[in-house]
């Protein structure tokens, strides 16, 4: 696609947001909600914020979706590109934004203080944290509090009277949860360490499952689940996430483990494979019979899909058709392997980095699993810095499944492994 042709495109839609001011007489005002919206610092692509409406004795859970729809129009030269794309690239030293930056930071993110238009779903729920009502609407919104994890959680932790939104939904929340464990969900709770790099320096980041990233993770599960109840009723297609069924015959052998990264890394080893399908089949490990990417649509072209279905359906206009829908689910499987590898790849390049810049050559790790013991192949949890990766180890002894180490970094002569010694 010709940059020319987008770039003129992005333009106009800008001009057009501007000259319009946002009023659309056909979208429910919801801007005198306060609103909240929970993500890092340095996040360009906001989709999503929460509000909290009460409605005499109830109290009504909003989740408000970005809806680029709104601004460009499938098979528009926007369109095209991001669907090349298939979703945006998150590297360590480039992002490769699936939409134009400009256009995001503008017009589409839902930006504190500014007018957005959202797709937004309203939710009332029985104690047992089952859907006692909702609705699905085209929304204006304006997000009050732009708010980092750590301010988040501070607001759920401490509950000031004058705040207390984020920790009544933080409630609702984890009762919506509870309801989906008894129907067979599964939970893996556990930090992770994540590569950075600053000044191409790579730095390792721990990210904790904090109480407003378990918030945040269960309302877009929730959005996911409804907005796929509504498109099945309605027959609208759209790409499903499906995870097949968890192997049922392992479990015993992962509940003998005492060891709760070991528990996690095998739980997780059970996981069936997920995929995009037209089809509403079960994602077994979330215990929803039905699922769907729909959250993210500035930054994955599934859940962008999803949006234009709604909007169309919404406005009583053509649906993409099954068959064009069928073709596009093939295309996100197949990029999105793609852009995932990549993803690793880069991750795996800059650890290696890591491990050569950092000062300390000596781990605590825990063998988590042997890929292949004769070329001394595995994978190693490194203790300290709550992260796995595949290793060359070492060792003149026999080493089992389970075991705490001590390693030492040998040498790194090239970017695809890194060698220890067993000390």
């Amino acid at each position: 696609m010709c940059n020319k042709i987008i770039d003129n495109e992005v333009k106009f839609i800008i001009s057009r947001f501007k000259e319009t001011s946002n009023i659309n007489p056909l979208v429910k005002d919801l801007t005198h909600l306060k609103t909240y919206s929970i993500d890092d610092n340095q996040t360009l692509e906001i989709d999503d914020a929460i509000s909290l409406e009460r409605i005499s004795n109830q109290t009504k859970l909003w989740i408000h979706i970005a809806s680029p729809s709104s601004y460009f129009e499938y098979q528009s030269a926007v369109d095209m590109h991001a669907r090349k794309l298939i979703s945006t690239v998150y590297l360590s030293t480039k992002t490769y934004y699936m939409l134009p930056e400009i256009l995001i930071k503008y017009v589409i993110s839902l930006s504190d203080k500014e007018e957005r238009e959202s797709l937004s779903l309203g939710v009332i729920f029985n104690e047992d944290g089952t859907v006692s009502s909702s609705e699905i609407v085209r929304s204006l919104i304006k997000v009050d509090f732009r708010l980092n994890y750590t301010d988040a959680d501070e607001l759920i932790d401490y509950a000031p009277k004058e705040e207390e939104d984020l920790s009544i939904i933080s409630t609702i929340l984890q009762r919506r949860k509870c309801w989906r464990k008894k129907l067979g969900a599964i939970e893996i709770l556990e930090s992770y360490g994540k590569i950075i790099v600053e000044d191409n320096i790579p730095k390792l980041k721990i990210i904790d499952p904090t109480l407003s990233r378990q918030l945040i993770s269960e309302a877009m599960i929730l959005y996911g689940n409804i907005i796929s109840n509504f498109t099945k009723v309605n027959n609208i297609p759209v790409p499903y996430r499906v995870q097949e069924r968890i192997d049922k015959l392992t479990k015993p052998k992962i509940n003998e483990q005492d060891n709760q990264v070991l528990n996690n890394f095998l739980l997780k080893k059970t996981l069936g494979k997920s995929y995009y399908s037209l089809n509403p089949l079960p994602h077994s490990s979330l215990g929803l019979t039905s699922y769907l990417h729909a959250t993210s649509p500035i930054r994955r072209y599934a859940d962008l899909l999803v949006n234009y279905q709604l909007n169309r359906y919404l406005t009583n206009k053509d649906l993409i058709s099954k068959e064009e829908v069928e073709l596009i689910i093939q295309k996100i499987n197949n990029q999105g392997i793609q852009n995932i590898m990549r993803f690793r790849e880069d991750q795996k390049f800059w650890l290696s980095k890591w491990f050569e810049n950092n000062s300390v050559n000596q781990y605590q790790v825990l063998l988590l699993y042997w890929l292949n013991r004769y070329k001394n192949i595995c994978i190693l949890y490194f203790l300290d810095y709550n992260f796995s990766t595949i290793c060359n180890l070492k060792s003149k002894v026999n080493i089992n499944v389970g075991e705490n180490l001590k390693v030492r970094n040998t040498i790194n002569n090239n970017n695809d492994i890194v060698y220890f010694e067993l000390i």
